[in-house]
């Protein structure tokens, strides 16, 4: 038998005693006005070949699909608006709710596009400032090849050369603050790049807990029981912690969103591969598992209520001890022709039986 320390509560500490090549930095490059334009015209291309309308929600995950940029959201169009397959707006509106609506942050996310575009137009400006040095600079080469070809007297070649080292070494030094201004400009672009993507990633996480949130757990059961057609079981557990109400109205609500954050940490540490972990609301949590039968979901579930149940809390300022905190379970494994909203359902009933049956255990649907 084994002990383990829980991470410490802000109000409260846990114990438990349960068995149981890198690659190489480079400077981001310029835009490539040419690249964007084709990527532009694919996009418009697959959403035809979908029958759907050049509107811009549309452009706009489709866009990202032939970019490649998020894996999810490829895997939900290639499952869910196949070639071929006829229009369906009513899916595309899911997909891009699901992987690039960002509610609340939506302001920040414009502000950051503006920065970006503001960074856009300066770069563009030092590229052409730098296009009209490289062209003046042609030009007073040109002229000088030509006055040289025709110049007999040695004093006027010495000066003449003179010239050209003078022009030469203006041109290094505009050349140089441009290729400053280059290097500045796409650093900014890639900051601005990176904290846009981790916006984009926060929308789809629940931020006290760390987990998937609702929105990202409902887009990932769909994709899931699409693909289940085809690739084998998939089991949904929904997990409720017991008696959280009174955690909360007995020790305050730090104490509860600690117990939150480390029975989530729980979760994530049983879960591996395409599995998903999500925060569902509140207390409930819930498990997505692809490629799992419901006896193997089971056996999950029972690892998480036994590990669960082993942790002792106290509160870290009095010592008080919370006790054990314990959930209950309900597993149901998907059927052919299912919805998402129906394993959901039969889930739900399950854990809801575990609850009624005395709590603390799991429950498996019929």
């Amino acid at each position: 038998m084994t002990t383990e320390r829980m991470q410490p509560l802000p109000a409260a500490s846990a114990s438990t005693s349960a068995s149981g090549t890198p690659g190489t930095a480079t400077s981001p490059a310029p835009p490539d006005l040419a690249a964007i334009s084709q990527r532009a015209r694919r996009a418009l291309a697959e959403a035809e070949r979908r029958g759907l309308p050049p509107e811009p929600r549309v452009f706009e995950v489709f866009y990202v699909f032939v970019g490649a940029e998020d894996a999810r959201l490829v895997g939900a169009v290639e499952a869910l608006l196949p070639e071929g397959g006829g229009a369906n707006l009513d899916a595309l509106e899911r997909i891009h709710e699901a992987h690039l609506s960002l509610d609340g942050q939506a302001e920040r996310f414009l502000d950051v596009g503006r920065q970006v575009e503001l960074e856009l137009a300066l770069l563009s400006e030092s590229l052409a400032r730098r296009s009209a040095t490289n062209d003046a600079f042609q030009y007073d080469l040109t002229r000088a090849r030509d006055g040289m070809s025709i110049l007999a007297r040695p004093g006027t070649v010495k000066q003449t050369i003179r010239d050209l080292i003078d022009l030469t070494g203006r041109h290094a030094q505009q050349i140089e603050g441009h290729d400053a201004e280059l290097a500045a400009a796409r650093s900014q672009i890639s900051d601005l790049q990176d904290e846009l993507l981790e916006l984009r990633e926060s929308a789809f996480l629940d931020h006290l807990t760390g987990l998937a949130n609702r929105r990202r757990f409902d887009s990932a059961l769909e994709l899931a029981v699409h693909e289940g057609h085809e690739r084998g079981p998939l089991s949904l557990v929904i997990c409720d912690l017991d008696h959280f109400k009174r955690i909360n109205d007995g020790f305050g609500h730090a104490v509860g969103d600690s117990v939150l954050k480390q029975f989530a940490r729980l979760l994530r540490q049983n879960v591996q591969g395409k599995d998903t972990a999500a925060r569902f609301g509140g207390e409930e949590f819930a498990l997505i598992l692809p490629r799992t039968e419901r006896l193997g979901a089971r056996h999950v579930a029972e690892r998480v209520r036994q590990e669960l149940a082993a942790r002792a809390f106290v509160v870290s300022g009095s010592r008080k001890r919370l006790g054990t905190v314990t959930a209950s379970l309900g597993v149901a494994e998907w059927r052919r022709g299912e919805t998402g909203a129906d394993l959901i359902a039969r889930a739900d009933a399950a854990l809801y039986k575990a609850k009624n049956s005395g709590r603390n255990r799991v429950i498996v649907a019929d």
